[in-house]
């Protein structure tokens, strides 16, 4: 046996804290070689997680194997971190180009509309001055955990994961953050929350109209897909527009429009209390399809269930927006 074979013979049964997994399991030694002049060890070595704790744990335990075990002077160990393979989830943001127009109630609901066609769902509420999705989710008592490393743990309702700004602050207060601020909020949901398995959709709530938020998505998101909600409102499609092409600007493909508050209807008698057109006007201009027009209905539940003649127009959604995605 070649010495560098048995170098690696003698470290593979070493176990990567990271991942709980010996050498040899991971192919973790990506390079083993020996410096003659120093009768020096010198390895490369992969693992999960690129942690000080960690990496000095390992040095340690390969230093005792090749300077006690093997007899060599000395090891030079650099660490290298796996390339983890990118899940194939979808991040559809929503977008309005004004409050006021539902867009955090057709998020959560067409979250739970994809929940049911089987989908793996995730809301991240990136709407920053005006979170409300603990609110619709029946979660404003809920206390958000996290791991030592400081990583959060998201609420969990009905198969449905969800992290809100509204949990970084004190009840009834405001987050009051500029620019940078913000991308470190957004980092901490996308990059350091510890979703629970995979995920198939991430729905993105994001502020009304084109601030920070919506450009810092270029940041987290590297093939960010928008629903554009407005009204049938004059003023609300108006701006909505205005919204459309700043995505479209942004790298941001529009898939289409939800038309909400579209109509109130009583013994089957629809009534356009806003108007009507708002929404087909917006998916005109921005050559886009406009992909559901959804009523106000009554409810003191913000989240309809899917007998509901609502919760039927959500399904309708998401199985037009998974067609459109295939």
């Amino acid at each position: 046996m070649s010495k560098i074979a048995d170098i690696k013979k003698s470290l593979k049964d070493i176990i990567d804290p990271t991942s709980n997994k010996a050498f040899h399991e991971t192919k973790a030694i990506k390079h083993c070689g020996i410096d003659e002049s120093t009768n020096s060890v010198v390895l490369v070595i992969e693992v999960l997680e690129k942690n000080p704790e960690a990496t000095k744990k390992l040095t340690r335990e390969i230093a005792k194997v090749v300077k006690i075990d093997l007899g060599y002077s000395g090891v030079k160990v650099e660490f290298v971190q796996a390339k983890v393979e990118q899940t194939k989830s979808k991040t559809i943001l929503i977008a309005s180009g004004k409050g006021g127009v539902g867009k955090s109630t057709v998020t959560a609901n067409l979250a739970y509309a994809l929940m049911r066609l089987n989908k793996r769902v995730a809301v991240i509420d990136a709407d920053v001055y005006g979170a409300n999705m603990p609110k619709i989710f029946n979660a404003t008592d809920h206390v958000i955990m996290g791991n030592n490393d400081g990583k959060l743990y998201p609420f969990e309702k009905d198969g449905v994961q969800m992290i809100s700004t509204e949990y970084l602050v004190e009840k009834n207060r405001a987050l009051m953050l500029r620019g940078p601020m913000l991308n470190k909020v957004l980092k901490l949901f996308f990059e350091e929350t510890l979703w629970n398995g995979e995920i198939d959709f991430f729905l993105v709530d994001l502020p009304p109209g084109t601030g920070d938020v919506m450009m810092d998505m270029k940041d987290f998101v590297t093939d960010p897909k928008m629903l554009l909600v407005t009204t049938p409102q004059a003023n609300a499609s108006h701006i909505a527009i205005k919204a459309g092409f700043a995505a479209k600007d942004l790298g941001q493909e529009l898939l289409g429009v939800v038309e909400n508050m579209s109509y109130y209807e009583v013994n089957g008698e629809k009534h356009y209390i806003f108007g009507q057109g708002g929404g087909q006007e917006v998916a005109d201009e921005l050559l886009v399809e406009l992909l559901a027009e959804l009523p106000i209905v009554p409810s003191d539940n913000s989240i309809y269930k899917e007998t509901d003649k609502a919760g039927i127009l959500y399904l309708n959604l998401a199985n037009n927006l998974l067609k459109l995605l295939k």
